[in-house]
C-alpha cells in the first residue's frame, strides 16, 4: 500500500508588521498596474487612507468596490465583470473571511494575482486555498478548492490589534487549537481537507503559534 503523501502549502509571499499597509504599493507593485481591492464596509474604512498613501504619485489604476457582505455566486460574477471591464492585472481582499473568499474566487476565475489585506485575526481564509461559497439566497453552495494558495498576504498589524477584540479572542482560539488538530492528524496518518497528511514543518509552526 502506497503511504500517504505529506504537503505543506502557504502564500508565495507574507509580510507583516505595524502600519504594513503604508508599503503596499512597493511590496506588491510587481503584481502590475490596475487593482481591483474587494473590500467589506469596515475593512474600506480602516485601510483605504493607508492604501492610497501607499501609491503616493503613482498613476496606478485603482478601484474600490464594497461587496455584498457575503462570497455569493452573485458577487462573485459582479467582481469578474468589473475585472473584465477595467483590465485589472490583480484582484485585493481587504476585510474578513467573506471578502477574502469572494476575492480569491475572483482571481481564480478570471486568472489574475489574488493579495489579501486581512482586518481581523478570526478567519482562516487569508493564506488557505480555499473559498466558501454560497447562492445568492445564502444558503450553502460549495467548498472551491483552488491549485495554489494566494500570491501575497500583508498584516497590518495596527489594522489588527484595533479590530474588535471578539475577533482576537476567536483567531487566538482557532490558532491554539491548530496545533491539536495537526498533532492529531500525524499521530494517526489521517489527511488534510487537501488530501495530503501534515509535514513536520507545518506542524512546527502550529506549535510555535500555541507556545
Amino acid at each position: 500500500m502506497m503511504k500517504m503523501l505529506r504537503a505543506m502549502r502557504e502564500p508565495l509571499k507574507y509580510v507583516q508588521g505595524r502600519d504594513a499597509l503604508l508599503q503596499f504599493h512597493k511590496e506588491m507593485e510587481y503584481m502590475g498596474k490596475r487593482w481591483l481591492f474587494v473590500c467589506s464596509n469596515s475593512g474600506y474604512k480602516a485601510c483605504h487612507e493607508k492604501l492610497e498613501k501607499s501609491f503616493g504619485t503613482s498613476d496606478d489604476y485603482r478601484r474600490y468596490e464594497i461587496f455584498g457582505g457575503i462570497s455569493s455566486n452573485g458577487e462573485i460574477k459582479k467582481m469578474m465583470a468589473i475585472v473584465e471591464e477595467d483590465k485589472i492585472d490583480t484582484v485585493v481582499a481587504v476585510g474578513g473571511g467573506s471578502a477574502v473568499d469572494t476575492a480569491k474566487a475572483t482571481a481564480y476565475y478570471t486568472g489574475k494575482h489574488i493579495v489579501i489585506l486581512p482586518t481581523v485575526a478570526a478567519t482562516d481564509a487569508p493564506c488557505t486555498g480555499l473559498s466558501v461559497i454560497y447562492n445568492d439566497d445564502h444558503s450553502f453552495d460549495r467548498y472551491l478548492f483552488y491549485p495554489t494558495n494566494p500570491d501575497a498576504v500583508m498584516v497590518d498589524t495596527t489594522i489588527i490589534a484595533n479590530a474588535p477584540v471578539k475577533f482576537l479572542i476567536a483567531g487566538m482560539g482557532d490558532a491554539l487549537g491548530t496545533y491539536f488538530e495537526g498533532r492529531a492528524s500525524i499521530r494517526t496518518e489521517s489527511s488534510s481537507l487537501e488530501g495530503t497528511g501534515i509535514t513536520r514543518a507545518g506542524q512546527a509552526l502550529a506549535r510555535l503559534c500555541y507556545d
